[in-house]
């Protein structure tokens, strides 16, 4: 059930970094339209284009590491016996939970800290991070999810398929 809720949230991100990538490209071409007849350019096209734009790299990082697309160099632990694989699997899954449960951590006092306004644009300077920390939430669900898996069996660690090496004749020249 986790992991359909975690799928669930991972569209809805994906949505919403399409939607802040829709709006800044839409904003950007009517001001450049805009500046091109009438020599004059709006002043907030670039505070809202910066904000959205950190948005969507925030909301990305749940996406990101939902889809599975994190590096991953795992050419030691492919080579470890099932039980050590697990431990590292496991271990990695704690590093990374850690890490995120550092960032909420800050949060409130981040949040706290940030009570002026954004330039140009009427809103609230902490709105920035906001989607980083409800993205570093759904990361932390995803790490304890994927040990939880992999501590039950249902998934093995590093199951990843090889990347097949390229040949001479595959090779870019």
């Amino acid at each position: 059930m986790l992991n359909r809720f975690l799928d669930f949230m991972a569209r809805l991100f994906r949505i919403a970094a399409a939607f802040c990538l829709g709006v800044m490209l839409t904003i950007n071409a009517v001001n450049i339209a805009w500046r091109a007849l009438t020599d004059q350019a709006f002043d907030w096209v670039f505070s809202w284009t910066m904000l959205l734009f950190v948005w969507m790299l925030f909301l990305g990082l749940f996406v990101y590491m939902r889809d599975r697309r994190d590096v991953v160099v795992d050419i030691i632990a492919r080579r470890l016996p099932p039980p050590l694989r697990l431990m590292v699997g496991v271990g990695g899954c704690l590093i990374g939970l850690t890490v995120m449960l550092l960032v909420l951590k800050a949060a409130p006092e981040l949040m706290a800290l940030q009570t002026g306004r954004m330039e140009a644009i009427a809103l609230p300077i902490y709105l920035r991070a906001l989607p980083l920390f409800i993205s570093a939430a759904f990361v932390s669900l995803h790490f304890a999810g994927y040990a939880v898996e992999l501590l039950s069996g249902r998934k093995a660690a590093f199951d990843r398929p090889a990347v097949a090496a390229l040949t001479r004749e595959g090779a870019p020249e």
